[in-house]
């Protein structure tokens, strides 16, 4: 045990000692804040007051505005959480690949910790960061939000906030590490590292809201875990301020309006439940579990 904690306390030392991994893994949500302040906010603010006059007949239009604001917040917020646990874990693990170019995790292997161990090790150190830092950027925009003038989430919503982020952050975790197993230059990482966050904006309906896409490419993104966690996360933020902000609309308008924005996710005629998500989730956790235990064996079968 004392190996293992020791160990996750080094990767996680490692990390955060090295500036460039820490700029790079705050460097997507960065972008998520840019575009969102600079470029798609307002826009997706003007689709929420649009939708208020033509479906809520006489409303408070200061009010209208006001709950819009606060409600693309939150849902940005949604966003820039799922954004942190891709790139968190991603930037982590750049320590076990380091460690595998200078050749220190082949020395790690000749002590007395276990492969099981050392791997292990990786994947706590990433959760352990992924699961800080997506708790203070979540404060910190929280804060933001209350300076606002906006309301707080209910305990029961942040509770679910916390779970659903500490789950992300582990399924890619697991994601992470499987990949990083076949990396062995710094430089190859950190090029897939700015694939990944440019296309995470994207597989999570960030940049550009699921409905706005076509049905092919929104068809691709319903089989990847990060639509699917983003959504999970941004019921959790959004549900309340979503229903007083179209509070005497009827039914269907709130629908509509959460599948297209992927607070909701349909498949065929179906929205998917918490639970269906959650398992898809994990699914994918499960299959990168599974091939890194695989993948491990054999490797310590060639090396005998």
């Amino acid at each position: 045990m004392s190996a293992f904690l020791n160990l996750t306390k080094r990767n996680c030392l490692v990390f955060l000692r090295d500036r460039g991994a820490v700029i790079m893994s705050l460097l997507s949500m960065g972008i998520v804040l840019l575009l969102m302040g600079v470029f798609l906010g307002d826009m997706n603010v003007k689709e929420i007051t649009d939708l208020l006059k033509q479906y809520g007949g006489r409303r408070d239009e200061a009010a209208d505005l006001h709950n819009a604001k606060i409600l693309v917040h939150y849902w940005t917020l949604a966003g820039i959480t799922m954004v942190n646990a891709v790139m968190s874990s991603l930037t982590v693990m750049s320590a076990m690949v380091n460690d595998n170019n200078e050749s220190r995790l082949a020395s790690f292997y000749c002590s007395p910790a276990s492969r099981g161990i050392i791997s292990l090790s990786y994947i706590s150190a990433s959760v352990v960061i992924g699961t800080v830092m997506s708790l203070i950027v979540t404060g910190g925009y929280m804060g933001f939000i209350a300076a606002s003038g906006g309301e707080m989430l209910a305990l029961k919503d942040m509770g679910m906030v916390v779970l659903y982020a500490f789950m992300n952050v582990c399924i890619f975790s697991l994601i992470m590490f499987l990949a990083a197993m076949f990396v062995r230059s710094s430089g190859v990482w950190s090029g897939i590292g700015t694939v990944v966050g440019t296309l995470v904006g994207f597989a999570g309906a960030i940049y550009l809201p699921v409905g706005s896409l076509s049905e092919e490419i929104a068809t691709v993104l319903k089989i990847t875990p990060v639509l699917h966690g983003s959504a999970l996360l941004r019921r959790s933020f959004c549900g309340s301020i979503m229903e007083k902000t179209f509070e005497g609309l009827p039914e269907e308008v709130l629908d509509g309006y959460a599948n297209y924005m992927g607070i909701t996710v349909e498949m065929g005629d179906n929205t998917l439940s918490d639970t269906a998500q959650i398992l898809f989730i994990c699914l994918f956790g499960l299959a990168a579990l599974t091939a890194i235990l695989i993948i491990s064996r054999k490797r310590r079968a060639s090396d005998r």
